[in-house]
């Protein structure tokens, strides 16, 4: 863990009187809410370990998985079963979408929420942003059809944190003003920061492709055995 024990961090919300609730069901001029965010950036069997912790506490969250991308296959049978198990835990799950490997950032998102509602069977009615552009984060509000976590409404009228690198680059939440009076806010944490045991961000990277590696071995020697038709 590159930050500290999540289950400790957690907890001071909890003890602090917030209650997790999802994005719509944030209620304006209400405090004492906390939309807890998870983009998952680098391996899906991590997020699913924070999902059965979470779980355990009595609070939910929203998953955000990316579709295109090289760390994992988001639709292989394993993880369409992980994905099912995080929703029957009670959390949610939605689209990481990355704005950068489209030339037609419309289109790809087009394509991939029809790719994510048709493997799923999930009617996503909000998006995450990989790695935003600028464009898209001065006018979050207007940019797609869909709703996002960026919009306005989910970072300026309440407050934003977010461990994104392995730190919160604003301060610790739990040191803010906004923690102690009961403000509402969005809180981004990436599973893989918390739920990986390192000192330092390369540390906890490397344990992370060492984990993978483990796991695609195990899958090659699966894979390919040789064909014994007298066995």
């Amino acid at each position: 863990m590159l930050i500290s024990n999540y289950k400790t961090f957690i907890s001071n919300y909890i003890d602090n009187g917030y209650k997790f609730i999802f994005f719509d069901e944030l209620i304006q001029n209400k405090n004492k809410q906390i939309i807890l965010r998870h983009d998952v950036d680098l391996d899906v069997d991590l997020a699913y370990e924070m999902a059965i912790l979470e779980k355990n506490m009595g609070i939910k969250s929203t998953y955000f998985f990316l579709l295109s991308n090289n760390s994992y296959n988001l639709i292989s049978t394993k993880n369409q079963k992980k994905l099912i198990k995080i929703k029957e835990l009670g959390h949610k799950v939605s689209l990481h979408f990355d704005m950068m490997i489209y030339d037609d950032v419309y289109k790809g998102l087009k394509r991939e929420v029809k790719i994510f509602n048709e493997v799923f069977n999930e009617e996503i009615n909000i998006i995450s942003i990989h790695r935003p552009k600028n464009n898209f984060l001065e006018k979050p509000d207007d940019y797609f059809d869909i709703s996002n976590s960026y919009e306005k409404k989910y970072t300026k009228d309440i407050f934003y944190f977010a461990d994104s690198g392995g730190a919160f680059r604003y301060g610790n939440p739990l040191e803010s003003e906004a923690f102690n009076s009961i403000r509402n806010m969005q809180l981004v944490i990436h599973p893989v920061w918390w739920m990986i045991h390192g000192n330092s961000v390369s540390q906890i990277v490397e344990r992370v492709i060492e984990k993978k590696s483990k796991k695609n071995l195990s899958h090659f020697d699966k894979s390919i055995k040789t064909f014994n038709p007298s066995s």
